[in-house]
This record gives structure tokens, sequence and C-alpha cells, in this order.
């Protein structure tokens, strides 16, 4: 029964061997491998010198037994090194040789004691007469010798461990105390058989126990998801990061938060298992942002009060490689400090807008003062600076639609006398409410411009000369039968025009200016109060 079950346990250890090659990586995984490997070895030579018979049969299986009770104590040191230290690059075959040279040594003087005696003392014998009976081992200078060099790995390894364990918090330090406890479990079985004789089927308990151990190893690294968030090196830039970062799993349950985040909540020391919504100072809001419908990578913004504080919150999420694609495993939050940043960008933002503000005001000012230049201050009508401009345009239709365009000129009649009579003021008041007169008088598409002191130009798109006229005498017969109110009481007045039509009496504006200026002259010297086409025989007086 004791050689199956140690049959037994060399398989289970080849097995996690196996499993342990297929498993995501980790620091320290080949050198894992080979502890394994050494592990299987001691065992499966245990396995043997139990089935052996003879004496000195089962004495050459414990001899061959030298290179795994030697190899797992140099690479386990080697493992717990690599892994403290983050470090994933495999040993080069250099190095695995120059670990393996005092194993193979100790190999070689372990076989050859039968000529002297140094590892084994020749007092070693069975222990009783029954046939495959166990050997009592009497040790020699040589066994002690390599029993203080395994020993000093295995104080180098306590010491690694110990190390991280001190300059670790939380489940940082859980996990390399439970390191230190799986290290010394077989490492004190050992010492019991080497000091106090205590024997598992007669054999040393060393290798049985280390096989649990390795198996726990492994539970450790590999079967628990939270090591598989965590850094597990105090160096890592984690923990010197000046921004704050929280590491949360899939039930976003804070595992991880580096100095900064603490400081930030407030907090001394985390504490590991904390929902998010719970964690202090800001934990509420980041829960809150995290529940927004944002794609997995994209940033946010957390606002914090008294003192006011703005972060950019990154989301980056923690997956595991599987067979079948990815597994999550949780998200790194990173809160990076903006607030200068964002105070910048909202002086920025003010600023900005009191310049738009600013030119928008501007802007209506220029379009104001232009709308101003082309008008007369005092009746508001358009002035001689805009009569181009709007003729070019009118005409430019006129052109395209080939319609007709009606010009005219308006004097009001004897309107210096009446200024001399009644003064400018009065004056002013006639002409402001001729303006208006002519203003609801067209359409509007036609325009009245003030290009004198009471002289008024109409243009009329699209009217022919009939038409232009009987307009005319209209806008001449109202003024003339409607009284003018003014401040020194109601006035008569009367106008005179003068017309021009195009193109039939000219293609541009200077010469239908000029036509309906003779006209108007017509007009006037015919009696006034009238309007004059283009002839003198088409005038009509409206008197």
């Amino acid at each position: 029964m004791p050689v199956v079950f140690t049959v037994l346990v060399c398989m289970g250890v080849l097995m996690l061997a196996h499993w342990v090659t297929r498993q995501r990586g980790f620091p320290g995984r080949e050198s894992f491998f080979l502890l394994h490997m050494a592990s299987f070895w001691w065992l499966a030579a245990a396995s043997l010198e139990m089935a052996a018979q003879g004496s000195s049969c089962k004495m050459f299986w414990a001899s061959m037994a030298w290179p795994g009770i030697v190899g797992l104590p140099t690479f386990w040191a080697v493992f717990l090194w690599q892994y403290v230290n983050s470090e994933r690059k495999p040993l080069p075959l250099s190095q695995v040789a120059v670990f393996a040279v005092v194993p193979v040594l100790v190999w070689l003087l372990a076989l050859s004691n039968p000529w002297h005696g140094l590892f084994y003392t020749p007092d070693t014998a069975p222990a009783s007469d029954l046939p495959g009976a166990p050997l009592n081992y009497r040790h020699g200078p040589l066994f002690y010798a390599t029993a203080i060099y395994e020993y000093a790995f295995v104080l180098f390894c306590l010491a690694v461990v110990i190390k991280a364990a001190v300059q670790s918090r939380g489940v940082h330090r859980r996990h390399y105390l439970a390191f230190v406890l799986v290290t010394l479990l077989p490492w004190g079985a050992n010492l019991s058989y080497v000091f106090g004789d205590v024997q598992l089927f007669g054999f040393d308990p060393t290798p049985f126990c280390f096989a649990f151990t390795l198996l726990a190893f492994s539970w450790l690294i590999v079967g628990v998801r939270l090591f598989d968030l965590l850094p597990v090196a105090r160096h890592l830039l984690l923990q010197e990061l000046l921004d704050p970062v929280l590491v949360v799993d899939t039930q976003h349950r804070v595992l991880e938060a580096n100095p900064a985040a603490c400081r930030l909540a407030d907090k001394k020391e985390q504490q590991q298992g904390v929902p998010l919504s719970e964690w202090p100072v800001y934990g509420q809001a980041l829960e809150a942002l995290l529940q927004q419908p944002l794609s997995a990578n994209q940033d946010r913004l957390l606002t914090l009060d008294n003192p006011v504080r703005h972060f950019e919150v990154s989301c980056r999420a923690i997956e595991r490689a599987t067979r079948n694609g990815s597994s999550l495993l949780g998200q790194m939050l990173y809160l990076r400090d903006v607030t200068q940043r964002h105070l910048s960008e909202r002086k920025l933002a003010e600023a900005l807008a009191v310049s738009e503000d600013r030119l928008r005001t501007i802007s209506s000012l220029h379009e104001r003062l232009q709308e101003q230049a082309l008008r007369d201050p005092l009746t508001g009508l358009y002035n001689r600076r805009y009569l181009d401009e709007f003729f070019d345009r009118e005409l430019a239709r006129s052109q395209r639609e080939k319609k007709p365009l009606a010009l005219a000129l308006i004097d009001l009649d004897h309107f210096k006398a009446l200024n001399d009579a009644h003064g400018h003021l009065v004056g002013d008041d006639v002409l402001v409410l001729v303006a208006q007169l002519l203003s609801d008088a067209l359409r509007s598409t036609d325009a009245v411009f003030r290009i004198g002191g009471e002289e008024f130009l109409l243009i009329l798109p699209g009217v022919g000369p009939e038409e232009a006229r009987q307009r005319l005498e209209r806008i001449c017969v109202q003024l003339a039968i409607t009284p003018v109110v003014t401040r020194n009481g109601p006035q008569r007045v009367t106008l005179s025009a003068g017309m021009a039509c195009w193109p039939a009496q000219g293609e541009f504006l200077e010469d239908l200016l000029q036509i309906a200026d003779a006209a108007l002259y017509e007009a006037k010297r015919s009696g006034r109060n009238k309007v004059c086409g283009m002839d003198t025989a088409s005038s009509k007086d409206l008197s």
C-alpha cells in the first residue's frame, strides 16, 4: 500500500506539472515546472526504494533520489525569487546547467558511497528481519554538508517571501504569508526526519509534503482568480503612480487601491472586497460613471467637491485568455487629475464666449453703421450711396426676366418758399411725412431714395411706362389732397415728377436720370403738380 500510494502521488505530481504548463503564464513558470520534475524524481526513487526487497537495492534507489532532493530546494529558491520580482523571462539553459551542477555532483557522491561511506555509514541496516523492511539510515558528513547546502536555499526562500510579505499590504501580504506557510511545511517535516527520525512508511516524509506544497502553490498562483487581477511585486508601477488607481472585479468590489487612491478617499490603508459604491469620498460617483452606457475604453469625467477637483477616469478591462477567447476578470480604473486643465479649458471657453459676444456686438454695430451710412438720417430712406448697388441688381434681374423697369424723379413744389415762410423745422416735418407717404404707396420690390434736399427718386422694377404713370399720378393726387400736419399746423404740399423707362429710354442709370430730370424740368415749367413722361406731349396736369 505505501508503494501504491507513493506511485499515485508521483502520477499526481506529473499531471500537476503538465497542467501548469497549459495555464496562463505567470512569473517563474519554467522554474516552477522544474520544481515538479525534481519532486517527481524524488518520489519515483522513493517508491522504487519501498518496492525493493534487498538492502543493497534500497540503498541504490536512495542514492538515485539525490538529484531530486538537491534540485528541489534549488529551483524552489529560483522560482520564488522570479515570482516575487515578477520576472517572466525563462531561465537560459546555461543557468539551468549551473544550478544542476551541485545536484549531479551530490548524486555521484551518493552513488559512490559503497567506496567511501561518507553519505551513509556502515551502521545503516534494515529496521527488522522482515523481507523488504525499511532501512535505518546512519548519515555521514557528506549528508550533513548537503543538508546545510539545502537549508541555505530554504533560508533564502523564506527571506525572499517574508520580505515581500512585510513590504506588501492587504491581499498581497496574505498571499505571501501563505507562501511562507507552504514553504515551512515540507522543511519542517525534513528537519523532523533528520534530527527526530520521524518517518512515513519507514521513509523520509519530505517528498510527500512537497507534493502537497506544490499543489497548494499551484492553487494560489493559477487557481485563485483574484490573483489574476493583481500585481504581486511591490516594486510595480501601480504603487508608484501619483494618480489614483483602483482595481475592481466583475461585481465592482475594490480589490486593490494604490496609495494615491487611498489618500483621495481619506483612508490610511486599503480594504479589499469593499463595494465600489461604499468606497469613501468618490466611490458612489465613480460607480455612477461606470453605469453610464459608454464603451469599455472610453474616458469619463469625475468631479469632486470640497475642494473642487476633476478627474478623467480611464476604464481598462482585465481579461484572461482562454481556449474559447477571453473571460473578463475585472477592470482597472485610472483617475487622472485634470483639474488645472479643466479650469484652463473653462476659462478659455468663457473667454471665447465673451469674444464671440463682443464679435456679435461689433458685427451688429457694423451692420447698423452700414445701414445708417446707406440711409438718410432725417427720413430713413435710402440715400444716393445705395442707389448704384440697388439699380444694378434690379437691372440684372430685369434683363434676365425680360421685364421693363421704370424710374421717376420727384421734387416738392415751392419747398424753398415753405422753408422761408415757416422755417426749416417745418420743412423737415414735410420731408418726413412725404417720405412716409411715398414708402406706403410702394410695393416691397420698389425702392425710394432721397437724393437731394427735397428731391426723391423712385425705382419701380417690372413696371412699364403706362403703369408707372398711373401709380405716380395717384401719389401726386393723394399728396395734393392730403394736408401735411406739421408743428405749425397743416400745410398744402404738391409734387412734380419726371419719368424714364428702361430699355426704351436708356441702358444705364445715368442715361435714365438725364431723361427723368428733363421730364421733371418740363413738369415744373408747365405748371407743377403733374407727372411728365417720355415727352412733353404725354404730360398731364393734375391740378
